[in-house]
């Protein structure tokens, strides 16, 4: 009413001004602190959800991990663009690409479980900074020989097969590190999603800048081999800054082949890692290749050229970043197994959406869906990856993530009957149905079979 009553008063006299602009500046400064403290309470709700998303990072250990990681994630990305790159440049022919990338995935496959071993019989702490030192030498190898005119496409696939064994025997040994470093429960689930979200911002980061750095006559294939030498360099240096490393629980006195028996054994017997196996192995073997085809999608399902392609893999690869990210906020969520169902068939359905959407050619409505695609595709990822952890005995951690590893680098191989397929009958049609069988497993899985519905 006062303010009513300055406002209409025009012929009031100097004390009654006075007191009306007394009352206007008193009214100013309640709007400018309700404003201020409704600004403040939604800073301090974005600082909270931050320090849920990120709280496995306080861990000191765990955040020389994850550093470190980082630095190896980013030489990997970028050495998947070189590597090709150069076995191109040097025959012209896409097959010896294609032997280059298999010689690298073959150890992956075969020797994951040799890693396991290893990581359950040593300290993880002394695995990792082996295998890491591995790999910086393999990318020295590399630039050096390119520096003096003495690489050929044998030395590159036999180099490949070196750099797989190295990374077939540091990855088991890495995650297994993690519960080691973390301990169980929301702290482990949180920094499993964490892992997950620096693998997927290097995705997204680390072949634009090796594709830049290719374009650059001062840098070109031999400085970005000497950079990702770098990059293991520093993971080898934050590994070697962890603290963390407890006696291995396993016995070294049996034999490897008996310890990579018993893994496999100890899997069979237990119902719910075998399910978890199985709702990794489906969705990554048949649902994730739609990432390998998305050339075909965007140069002749819908016909947007180079650029196009880079915009669907952006698209794809910022929502897989958002999606580790959100489970990472989610890690203390109790119906974990619930999560992961509800997942993994919006990951099947949406696969049948983006196949409809992109055959229609209708790119303002894939742009979005493939960013929901990467969301939930890699937070299904990484609760699966979660799960997992929770429902395995820590003498064995490392022996199950090497059989783990064996699924997770099964798309390679799949990847070659489903492209096959996409020639005979389409890329839209093979997606869409990939969907449909991805969709139907998970939902066959978590209504039919009994101890899946025992996982928390």
């Amino acid at each position: 009413m006062e303010l009513y009553f300055c406002a209409r008063n025009n012929s009031a006299r100097l004390d009654e001004k006075l007191s009306c602009s007394d009352a206007l500046g008193v009214t100013s400064m309640r709007t400018t602190g309700f404003t201020q403290s409704s600004i403040s309470r939604r800073l301090a709700t974005i600082a909270a959800a931050a320090d849920q998303t990120f709280s496995s990072l306080k861990n000191r250990n765990y955040l020389h991990l994850w550093t470190g990681l980082m630095g190896g994630w980013m030489a990997m990305q970028m050495q998947q663009v070189a590597r090709g790159y150069l076995a191109y440049t040097l025959t012209g022919t896409a097959f010896t690409l294609g032997l280059v990338t298999l010689s690298m995935g073959i150890p992956r496959m075969f020797l994951s479980p040799l890693g396991g071993v290893l990581a359950d019989r040593f300290p993880k702490r002394k695995v990792v900074l082996v295998t890491q030192t591995m790999q910086a030498l393999i990318a020295l190898a590399h630039a050096l020989l390119l520096q003096f005119g003495l690489m050929r496409v044998w030395v590159l696939i036999a180099l490949g097969f070196v750099q797989g064994t190295a990374f077939a025997l540091n990855m088991p040994a890495r995650q297994a590190f993690i519960p080691e470093i973390v301990g169980s429960g929301p702290q482990m689930a949180n920094a499993i999603a964490l892992n997950n979200a620096g693998m997927n911002l290097t995705r997204v980061i680390g072949p634009s800048v090796a594709g830049l750095l290719l374009a650059m006559k001062a840098v070109g294939v031999k400085g970005v081999f000497y950079i990702m030498t770098l990059c293991y360099l520093w993971a080898v240096y934050a590994t070697s800054r962890i603290d963390a490393g407890t006696t291995p629980a396993a016995s070294a006195r049996k034999r490897v082949s008996q310890d990579v028996g018993a893994g496999f054994s100890y899997i069979v017997r237990n119902g719910k890692l075998l399910a978890l196996m199985s709702l990794g192995f489906i969705p990554l073997a048949i649902g994730m290749p739609y990432q390998n085809l998305m050339t075909v999608f965007a140069l002749k399902v819908m016909n947007i050229g180079s650029r196009g392609l880079g915009v669907l893999l952006t698209a794809a690869g910022v929502g897989g970043l958002l999606g580790s990210l959100l489970i990472a906020y989610l890690s203390d969520y109790r119906h974990k197994a619930r999560l992961q169902q509800l997942y993994g068939v919006a990951f099947g359905l949406l696969l049948v959406t983006f196949a409809f959407f992109s055959r229609a050619r209708m790119l303002p409505v894939v742009l979005p869906v493939l960013v929901l695609l990467g969301l939930v595709g890699d937070g299904y990822m990484s609760i699966n990856s979660t799960l997992i952890m929770t429902n395995t005995d820590r003498a064995v951690y490392g022996r199950v993530m090497g059989v783990y590893m064996i699924i997770q680098s099964v798309r390679p191989v799949t990847v070659l009957p489903i492209a096959a397929l996409a020639d005979r009958i389409g890329a839209p049609l093979t997606v869409g149905i990939a969907g449909a069988i991805v969709t139907v497993f998970i939902i066959a899985v978590a209504t039919l079979y009994p101890r899946y519905r025992e996982i928390g």
